[in-house]
Order: C-alpha cells, then structure tokens, then sequence
C-alpha cells in the first residue's frame, strides 16, 4: 500500500467552492480515503452548503458538512470561518478524479478555502 493525499484551493470560476484534486486515482489501484478535511473564509456573514465529493461524475456523491469554527473580530467583524476533518473509510476504484463542489451558499464572498483527502492506495485484486 502506498500513502496518498491529494488537496487544493478553491476554483470558485464554475461553482462555489469547487476543488478538482491534482493527484488522481491511477488506474488499476483503489483508494481507500480516511480522512476529509476543509476549511474556508467568508465575508458578510456568508455560509455555503455542504462540500460535496464526486469521482468522474460516475454517480458517487459524498456529502461533508461544514461546521462553524469562529468569527474574526480584527480582520473583518463580519466575516466568518468553517471547516471540518472528517475521519471516513470510502473507496475509490481508479481512473478516478476526485472533485470537491459545495452545494450552493449565501452571502459571500468566498476569500479562500481547501479540501484535503488522505488515505492508502492499494492494486486492485
């Protein structure tokens, strides 16, 4: 088995905190994903619905909420941080590219956020 951990900022150019992860899937291989983790900045009060994970639009949807994690007092009054760090065990069979989208969201705008995946390749049998 080999470690794998693939993560990126948000896009934000086709969808609200969209990540397409640079490291794929090799073919032949499963991944086996332990851990989800993502963070995000908005100002004006803003919240964005739960990041969503797909794999090549094959139909596979996973859904991880986001959690309030505080308000900055300094930088801006009004802006806000979430995140999350989800310990799961899914499994990917490769080719597979994973991408990260939230499902919709108010106010805004988005200053900056990430999605880390972490978990074990393995050769599929």
């Amino acid at each position: 088995m080999n470690i794998y951990r693939s993560g990126g900022s948000f896009d934000n150019t086709g969808s609200a905190g969209r990540v397409i992860l640079p490291d794929q899937v090799p073919a032949g291989q499963r991944l086996i994903i332990q851990t989800v983790t993502g963070f995000y900045a908005m100002d004006n009060g803003g919240v964005l619905g739960a990041a969503v994970l797909t794999n090549n639009g094959q139909g596979l949807q996973y859904a991880f909420p986001w959690v309030p994690c505080g308000v900055s007092t300094v930088a801006s009054p009004d802006r806000r941080f979430y995140g999350f760090n989800y310990s799961v065990t899914l499994y990917i069979d490769g080719p597979a590219t994973l991408q990260f989208d939230a499902t919709g969201g108010t106010g805004g705008p988005i200053l900056s956020g990430t999605y880390t995946v972490t978990g074990l390749l393995q050769p599929l049998s």
